[in-house]
């Protein structure tokens, strides 16, 4: 195994980590942990999951566009997690919401391009 494919190992793995963890976070603060003003709401967790779950198989099965086109969904995720993590009525789980977004577009990001040139030298 390459330095390319290790680094493409530990990426993917820490990819799914943050993909699962954001999936139970976002549904927790939906039905759990719900900031002051809000209810919870079968429409609102699926309007906040749904998004996500369409690339629950290239996740998991890697594959790099659907990966790809999952950093650029990552990214309204990223703004919305901003927001709640800056309102007045913040909640800690907004701060690992915030956090799981970052780690999954990085380490996405890294995964697509390290899997890319492994791949490439093969």
């Amino acid at each position: 195994m390459t330095s390319l494919e290790k680094r493409a190992a530990v990426t993917a793995a820490l990819m799914k980590f943050s993909y699962v963890g954001l999936l139970i976070s976002l549904s927790l603060s939906t039905w759990v942990w719900v900031q002051e003003g809000r209810q919870p709401s079968v429409t609102i967790w699926l309007i906040r999951v749904l998004p996500l779950l369409i690339f629950v198989l290239p996740v998991f099965r890697q594959q790099l566009k659907g990966i790809a086109w999952m950093c650029f969904v990552s990214l309204l995720y990223f703004a919305s997690a901003v927001t709640e993590a800056m309102s007045p009525f913040v909640i800690w789980i907004n701060y690992i919401e915030l956090a799981l977004v970052v780690i999954l577009f990085c380490s996405a990001t890294a995964f697509i391009r390290w899997h890319a040139q492994a791949m490439r030298a093969a």
